[in-house]
C-alpha cells in the first residue's frame, strides 16, 4: 500500500523547482487506486514531493462557507500507478472564489524548508548579471540562472464550472524560507482553463467576482494586462495583480505586498515541456521581479472555483541544473 500522510500546514494554495527530481512513483501499487478526501490529506512521494488535497475552506462563496465534513467530501486525491494519479472535485455551480487547489508540490509550500528538493532555492538573475555583480570572485559564480525544466501530461475529465490548471511558482527574498515566511511574489503558468483567454466573452467586466470568465478585463481575476509573449513554443497572455487582492479572504496573505504574475496560455493544452526560468527571466527583463531573490517552490495543480471534474496525471518531472 502507498503510504498516506497528513501534513500539518495551513489550508491554502495557489495556484504553484544538478539537482534532479522526477516524480516517477514507485512501481508497486495496489489493485485499486488509494484515495483520501481529508482536506489536509497528502500522499508522500519521498524526495520527489507530495500530492496534496489542498483546500481553501470555500472563501468568497456566494452561499454558505464549506467547512469540515462538507469540505472533506467535496474533493479527493488518488494514487493508482506511476502513470495514474490525481484528484477529483465537486462543488456547487454558483460558487465564486477559489474553493480548493489540489496539486503536486515540490520544494517550499508553507513548510519549514524545501521538502528535500535538492539544492533549492534557485537564485534568480539575468544572464551574466551574477558574474558582474560579484566580479571579485567571478570565477566561482554562475553566469546564468539555473534552468528549471519541467514536463507534465494530464487529462481533465467531465469537468464543469470554473477552474484553471497549471504551475504556481513561489518566490522569496531570502534563501532561508520557512513555514511562516511569506513569498515576495508568485508566478503562475496557466496551461488550461475553463475559460481560455482567447475565447472569453468581451463584455464580461465584473471585477468583484473571482472567476476565469473575467480575466480578459484589466481589473479582473488575473489583473492588469502586460501584453502577450511567445515563450517555450506557445503564446501567453501576461497579467499582474497585487497579492493581497488575489488572495482576498485569506488572513495569511493580508499583509503581503508583492504581486502575482500570471501567464495564461492562449490555447489550452494537456501536455507541456517548460523551462520555468524562461518565464522568470521575462519578468526580470520587464523589471517586475527583483534580481537575486529565490525560486523556493513549484506546484502543479488546479484552482477550483466551481463545478466538478477529475484530473489524471500520467507524467510529471522537474529538474533544476
Amino acid at each position: 500500500m502507498k503510504k498516506s500522510t497528513t501534513f500539518k500546514k495551513p489550508i491554502f494554495a495557489l495556484a504553484t523547482f544538478a539537482i534532479s527530481a522526477s516524480l516517477l512513483l514507485p512501481g508497486a501499487a495496489s489493485a485499486a487506486a488509494e484515495t483520501s478526501n481529508n482536506v489536509n490529506g497528502s500522499y508522500s512521494l519521498g524526495t520527489n514531493g507530495y500530492l496534496a488535497n489542498t483546500g481553501w475552506s470555500g472563501m468568497n462563496n456566494s452561499n454558505s462557507t464549506m467547512t469540515g465534513e462538507n469540505q472533506d467530501s467535496a474533493q479527493s486525491i488518488f494514487y493508482d500507478t506511476n502513470s495514474s494519479f490525481g484528484y477529483n472535485w465537486a462543488y456547487a455551480a454558483d460558487m465564486t472564489g477559489t474553493q480548493s487547489s489540489p496539486a503536486i508540490s515540490y520544494g517550499w509550500n508553507w513548510t519549514p524548508g524545501y521538502e528535500n528538493a535538492g539544492n533549492f532555492p534557485v537564485q534568480i538573475y539575468k544572464d551574466n548579471e551574477n558574474r558582474r555583480s560579484n566580479s571579485s570572485s567571478s570565477s566561482s559564480r554562475q553566469s546564468q540562472m539555473k534552468d528549471i525544466n519541467t514536463s507534465v501530461s494530464y487529462s481533465t475529465e467531465e469537468a464543469t464550472g470554473d477552474y484553471s490548471t497549471g504551475y504556481t511558482v513561489f518566490i522569496h527574498n531570502t534563501q532561508w524560507a520557512g513555514a511562516e515566511s511569506q513569498p515576495s511574489d508568485i508566478v503562475k503558468l496557466v496551461t488550461s482553463t475553463s475559460q481560455n483567454a482567447s475565447t472569453v466573452v468581451e463584455n464580461k467586466n465584473d471585477s468583484t467576482s473571482t472567476t476565469n470568465q473575467d480575466m480578459k478585463t484589466t481589473t479582473a481575476t488575473w489583473g492588469e494586462s502586460l501584453g502577450t509573449v511567445s515563450l517555450d513554443g506557445a503564446n501567453w497572455d501576461v497579467y499582474r495583480k497585487g497579492m493581497n487582492s488575489d488572495m482576498e479572504g485569506q488572513s495569511n496573505f493580508n499583509s503581503m505586498n508583492g504581486n502575482v504574475y500570471t501567464f495564461v496560455r492562449t490555447e489550452n493544452t494537456d501536455s507541456v515541456n517548460l523551462n520555468i526560468s524562461t518565464f522568470i527571466k521575462n519578468l526580470l527583463d520587464r523589471n517586475e521581479l527583483n534580481s537575486f531573490d529565490y525560486v523556493s517552490g513549484v506546484k502543479f495543480g488546479t484552482d477550483v472555483m466551481s463545478g466538478s471534474g477529475k484530473l489524471n496525471v500520467t507524467n510529471w518531472s522537474i529538474t533544476a541544473q
